[in-house]
């Protein structure tokens, strides 16, 4: 069950809340599908404020995605279907409206605040994707139009990323920082919702046809299973970022563990449809389609809980929980602990299946049967019964071929302690390096032969057997080549001898130079390049190492030259060596020079935004042949061309050639929607577009724009 501490009923269902004090004053903002906004104290549970911003307008859907508000006070409302979203900000309980606007060319589906209010982001019917800046209302960047609607927006905690899913079952994750689209994976179905986590380095997301996927943002790898046997509509992640608790269409809440994507919990709830879920310190707070919202206590007797688990009570624990409070089982410590005390359950089952007491069995295990691995391991010990009892009698006989040959016909039983003990006792005998003791090789073989004598006639053993034996010798030399320290030796040796490589002595070597990698990597990192040197130096003539010396030494070539660019800051030599040498990118240097583009992109992003296209072209015409600023630079260009031209018509300014400005823009970005937008605010604008052939409205080269210091053309005047 779930500790429900306080109920609200209202005649709207709550779409989105946030915490607007940080906590201080338990004061929350709420927002309906019939357009009012709440200010609510939970401390004191009333309401402080309530306004509806429309009245006698059609509610929104239930489930839908186009309003938010802010933690800072601000509201972002559209009208269903409406392409105008509205900006609203409570101040001393009052709605005040600060600004509207119409860049969609269909409906809004999905708007969104950022956590650090830095953005907010509107999505469409369109397909479009804006983001905004919070502190100006103006636009930031539009994102890679989708051909669908849009049905989900979410930021990273950073503000930096973004991501967004469509309804062509497309899901992209967007750099806002770099004007870079990251990655662009297809699901099986359509987004319903999604979060990052593990510091914004993952996304996790959720189907409307029940799947739950994992996407690694950096190595690509994208995973789902069909997890939900019902429409999931909100999600959330758990204060400690392991679970995220997924509201559904029914009266049903999820858990999932993030780290395997696998379903832990299904919770019943008291009301049917959850349109809203959140989580603020030790509350959740659930709102469903009927216009309930259930305040739940997530720590509830979490004092009593945590005893019983120091105790390793885990039974008690579990108990506690499932009678008061649910949610406790997703504290770490529980899951610790439950795999903790399962270790030494399973080693009461070899006995207990000797004396064949299933029932006793069945009455220590069971309250660990909630995790279906754990009931599947049991069940196989059970159905393995009489063979599990025969492999005991020949492990304690000795008799390790007959045990062997048992355990290959009934996998499960590998997974007893004394078959691992059998295992750990063959592994520590082809140790070799024990037996450097004897100075003499024969003395040695013959010790190894005796040990070795109960395995020989072991199927999966014979080989390695045999292997040592025949080549005894290199073996021996292998150990004196490593005792002796002598890495060129002995690497040398094993490659020409393969086998040696599977070998602990090998493993040991190995980590030695390994951990010189590392040292390597500290020193370039430390500017100590001389002692770098010396180390690549003698790596390079160790095979296993020989490619990461030569790939360093090459980088150390090139370290002098690209600080002397990034010094007297020759942005484009900067950028041909990355390309040339990637490595060099993880030098301060260059993290000083990158942090120096963005501030400067910044900056003439504001200027942008206020249309002063000149300032703008002088602060960033020095990145202009860099590639990979590129789109970020037509981005910048292009809101200060759009904004340049509306602060022309809005101030009524005279002798521009219209024609030839409106022409200049669609030469370099093509017939788009923003400029189709701005054509929208005169007629005389729109027959211009509309007049023209389909010829005239491509770009002239959308991989190389040709960005100028002014948009507009002003009139020629005959004299």
């Amino acid at each position: 069950m779930l500790k429900l501490i306080k109920k609200i009923d209202l005649i709207g269902n709550i779409l989105d809340i946030v915490s607007i004090d940080q906590g201080k004053n338990n004061e929350y903002l709420f927002l309906d599908d019939n357009h009012r906004v709440y200010k609510f104290f939970l401390k004191d549970f009333m309401f402080s404020f309530s306004k509806q911003i429309w009245k006698n307008t059609f509610p929104h859907h239930k489930y839908s995605k186009a309003i938010s508000c802010s933690n800072n006070g601000y509201v972002l409302m559209a009208k269903p279907n409406s392409k105008i979203i509205s900006i609203h900000k409570i101040q001393d309980n009052q709605l005040l409206l600060i600004t509207r606007l119409k860049w969609h060319k269909t409906g809004i589906s999905v708007s969104r605040f950022s956590d650090d209010c830095k953005y907010f982001a509107t999505g469409g019917e369109d397909g479009r994707i804006f983001v905004y800046n919070q502190s100006n209302y103006r636009i930031s960047t539009f994102l890679p139009r989708r051909p669908d609607y849009i049905s989900c927006i979410v930021f990273g905690k950073s503000s930096e990323n973004i991501c967004y899913a469509s309804y062509d079952l497309t899901l992209i994750v967007y750099d806002i920082q770099t004007d870079s689209q990251i990655k662009m994976i297809k699901t099986p179905s359509v987004v319903e919702d999604a979060l990052f986590f593990d510091n914004d380095k993952k996304i996790f997301y959720v189907c409307k046809s029940g799947e739950t996927g994992v996407l690694d943002i950096f190595s690509g790898k994208n995973e789902y299973k069909i997890n939900l046997e019902h429409w999931p509509t909100r999600i959330i992640l758990s204060n400690d970022g392991l679970y995220v608790y997924i509201g559904t269409r029914d009266n049903f809440l999820y858990i999932c563990y993030v780290k395997d994507n696998n379903v832990v919990y299904k919770i019943n709830t008291l009301s049917k449809g959850i349109v809203c879920i959140k989580n603020y310190d030790n509350l959740l707070f659930i709102c469903f389609a009927n216009g309930g919202i259930h305040i739940i206590d997530k720590y509830y007797k979490i004092n009593e809980f945590l005893e019983l688990l120091n105790q390793g009570d885990f039974s008690g624990a579990k108990k506690l929980a499932q009678e008061n409070n649910f949610l406790l089982k997703t504290l770490e410590i529980y899951t610790n602990v439950k795999n903790n005390t399962w270790k030494n359950i399973l080693k009461k089952i070899p006995q207990l299946l000797q004396n064949e007491d299933i029932q006793g069995i069945l009455e220590i295990c069971a309250p660990y049967f909630e995790d279906i691995e754990k009931e599947e391991e049991i069940k196989k010990y059970i159905n393995k019964k009489s063979f599990i009892q025969n492999f005991l009698k020949r492990f304690e006989e000795k008799n390790y071929t007959f045990a062997y040959e048992i355990a290959n016909q009934n996998p499960c039983i590998k997974n007893l302690k004394e078959y691992k003990e059998l295992e750990n006792n063959f592994e520590q005998i082809c140790n070799l390096s024990e037996y450097l003791i004897f100075e003499n090789s024969f003395v040695a073989k013959q010790k190894i032969e005796k040990l070795l004598k109960p395995f020989e006639n072991i199927l999966e053993k014979k080989n390695i057997i045999i292997g040592i034996y025949n080549n005894w010798d290199k073996y021996f030399l292998a150990e004196k080549y490593a005792k002796e320290k002598d890495f060129i030796n002995y690497f040398s040796l094993s490659e020409q001898s393969l086998f040696i490589k599977k070998t602990k002595t090998y493993q040991k070597m190995y980590f030695i130079c390994e951990q010189m990698t590392q040292k390597v990597q500290d020193e370039i990192l430390n500017k100590n390049f001389i002692k770098a040197k010396e180390y690549l130096n003698f790596l390079i003539k160790l095979p296993p190492f020989k490619d990461f010396a030569i790939k360093n030494q090459k980088y150390l070539e090139n370290i002098d030259i690209f600080f002397t660019q990034c010094r007297t800051k020759n942005y484009i030599k900067c950028y041909e060596m990355l390309d040339k040498y990637p490595e060099l990118g993880s030098l301060e240097e260059y993290t000083l020079i990158h942090d120096d583009i963005i501030k400067v992109f910044e900056e003439a992003k504001s200027f942008a935004q206020k249309g002063d296209t000149e300032e703008v072209y002088s602060r960033i015409q020095k990145f202009f042949g860099i590639k990979e600023w590129k789109n970020k630079i037509d981005i910048i260009m292009k809101i200060a061309y759009l904004y340049e031209m509306r602060n022309a018509f809005e101030n009524e300014e005279e002798k521009i050639d219209w024609e030839k400005s409106i022409r200049q823009y669609i030469s370099k970005f093509g017939n788009d929607d923003e400029i189709k937008n701005f054509c929208s605010l005169k007629k005389d604008f729109k027959n211009i577009i509309e007049t023209m052939n389909d010829f005239d409205c491509i770009a002239e080269n959308e991989s190389d724009i040709n960005h100028i210091q002014s948009i507009i053309i002003k009139q020629e005047i005959n004299i």
